[in-house]
């Protein structure tokens, strides 16, 4: 194998221009300008590192025969080479002290915190929400303006809801026995009342609920029934002999029901509230029975002529004399038989 050594071309005499320097490789060499130059066509002309790229692109860039300079554009920062995002509200107060500072990618945003307008960096003004729709506030609330906000205020017997309603408090859930005794508890918007129970009432502008004595009131129980007056209403019984349906006090037939007591050989008699005990026909009433009336001897029945009267239980006969026969009412004989008879009268 035949080695053979590199040639250094730069030793040849004015090989590369006066203003530049001869640079040997292997097997080669090129003619260096220096910094911020290029070799070309023999000439060293001047390197645009702007269109190259050489700066940030956050930084403006001047070139210069053989240099260039690059200066990061306002806000950011670094050498131009490096720019990065400055944040310019950490910095001194760049906005109005009611704004918010918003940094972005090489500048900031200044806006009024909400309840403010304005620009922002010189001017935020407090808006006054109340001036419209009441800011708001709803069902008998106040409108307050404040700096930057605005409040809601309740009356009395109210509490606020979601900051903008005022809602009703029922104190009569909310409360423990607002009301005394004998009073009812009604809600009323913002407020409650006490008015008497049924059954109460409060006597002249007084503090307490008296019982109401329903029963010396006109008809407040039917017909046939006792009232009996009770704290705060009333009772309603039927008399003896009466039986109340809801509304009126009807009659009970003890006749009917087997609800008596009569004496044998009489009759039940349903009266309003009661009955009564009628001695049977033929019977009369004797303390507490019904004895048979013995109509013959007490001379009550007229049997017609030529008869005999004959009682029997709860009853009577009017008996023929011995050859006679009833007809028309009337006992018919023979004249034989009345001579038979008056012949014997006249003998005894």
């Amino acid at each position: 194998m035949m080695l053979t050594n590199d040639i250094d071309e730069c030793a040849t005499p004015n090989i590369c221009p006066s203003t530049t320097t001869c640079v040997n490789t292997v097997g080669s060499y090129y003619c260096d300008c220096g910094s911020g130059f290029i070799f070309n066509n023999s000439e060293c002309h001047d390197l645009d590192e702007c269109v190259a790229g050489r700066c940030s692109p956050y930084a403006s860039c001047a070139n210069s025969p053989g240099s260039f300079s690059c200066q990061c554009t306002a806000g950011y920062r670094g050498d131009g080479v490096t720019c990065v995002d400055e944040d310019e509200c950490s910095l001194a107060q760049q906005c109005h002290s009611s704004a918010l500072c918003i940094n972005l990618p090489g500048s900031y945003n200044c806006t009024c915190q909400e309840g403010y307008s304005g620009d922002g960096v010189f001017q935020c003004s407090d808006v006054n929400e109340c001036l419209v729709a009441n800011g708001g506030c709803r069902n008998k609330a106040t409108c307050v303006n404040n700096q930057g906000s605005f409040t809601c205020l309740c009356q009395s017997g109210f509490i606020l809801v979601n900051k903008t309603l005022c809602q009703d408090i029922n104190e009569c859930k909310e409360r423990n026995n607002p009301c005394g005794l004998n009073e009812e508890c009604k809600n009323t918007d913002g407020s409650f009342e006490c008015p008497c129970q049924v059954g109460f009432y409060r006597p002249g502008g007084g503090t307490e609920c008296w019982d109401v004595d329903e029963c010396n009131q006109s008809q407040v129980c039917p017909a046939f029934s006792y009232c009996f007056n009770t704290n705060g209403t009333y009772l309603c019984d039927c008399w003896e002999g009466f039986q109340g349906n809801g509304t009126h006090c009807q009659d009970l037939d003890e006749c009917v029901m087997g609800n008596f007591t009569c004496p044998e050989n009489s009759t039940c008699t349903n009266i309003e509230g009661s009955y009564k005990c009628t001695c049977d026909l033929g019977f009369s009433v004797n303390g507490s029975e019904c004895l048979d009336t013995d109509e013959c001897s007490l001379g009550l029945i007229p049997c017609p002529a030529f008869s005999n009267c004959l009682n029997s239980v709860g009853a009577f006969v009017c008996d023929c004399w011995e050859g006679g026969s009833l007809r028309f009412a009337k006992c018919h004989i023979s004249q034989d038989i009345v001579f038979q008879i008056l012949t014997k009268v006249d003998k005894d």
